[in-house]
Parts: C-alpha cells; sequence; structure tokens
C-alpha cells in the first residue's frame, strides 16, 4: 500500500500546488510589508519626517499566473499528461525567473509537480 502511495502522481501534484498557491495567494492578498519614509511641508516652512509600514506587492496578478500554472499542472497530474508538462514547465521557469523576489519560496513546489508529471508519465507508458 506504501508503494502505490508514493507512486500516485495525484499526491505530488496535490502536494505542489498547495505549496505554490498558498504563498502566492497570501503574498497577493497581504502583500509584502516595508517602510516609506516621507517628509510633510507645512505652508509656514515646518518640515516633518514620516515613517509608515506599508504593504508594497499586494494585488500583483504575476503571482496570480503562478497559481493559474499550479492548477494546469495539479488538473494534469490528475488528468491529461500535456497539461501537466505544460503547467509544471511553467511554474519551474517562472519560479527560477522570479528569483530572489518569491522564486526560491516556490521551487519545492514546482519540482514536486515535476516529480508528480513525471510518475504520470511512466504510468501512462505502463
Amino acid at each position: 500500500m506504501k508503494a502505490s502511495f508514493w507512486r500516485d502522481p495525484v499526491f505530488y501534484g496535490s502536494l505542489g500546488f498547495i505549496l505554490v498557491a498558498v504563498p502566492c495567494l497570501y503574498y497577493f492578498f497581504m502583500g509584502i510589508p516595508g517602510t516609506s519614509v516621507g517628509e510633510i511641508v507645512y505652508a509656514n516652512g515646518n518640515r516633518t519626517v514620516v515613517v509608515e509600514t506599508v504593504r508594497s506587492g499586494a494585488f500583483n496578478p504575476f503571482l496570480l499566473i503562478f497559481v493559474i500554472g499550479a492548477t494546469v499542472a495539479a488538473l494534469g497530474c490528475y488528468r491529461n499528461t500535456l497539461m501537466a508538462w505544460a503547467g509544471s514547465i511553467f511554474v519551474l521557469v517562472c519560479s527560477i525567473l522570479a528569483g530572489f523576489s518569491i522564486g526560491f519560496l516556490l521551487l519545492p513546489g514546482a519540482l514536486l509537480l515535476i516529480i508528480g508529471t513525471a510518475l504520470k508519465t511512466i504510468n501512462k507508458k505502463a
């Protein structure tokens, strides 16, 4: 029973989808916290420095592209090999290109999607 569980492409597709979609949706809705420094100039010439916390990157559509690609890959691990390869390669390439912003956080999920796709291909040929 354990051997069939570890060779199940749907397991890897689902786990990869979760590892890609959860951080992307979190950063999509919450953004990345940071600080903003500004200056207020009053009519009498006085100046005041203002430091405030801002959420940059919220509602960035680039993050939804990762979620769509992971969805295609996960559905492909369940149904179609071509969908699985297209979605998983797309997520892998985008996570490598995103690099230091969010890409390294999504890389394990992309690799799990690749593993699920490879297992789907092997199971289809056998």
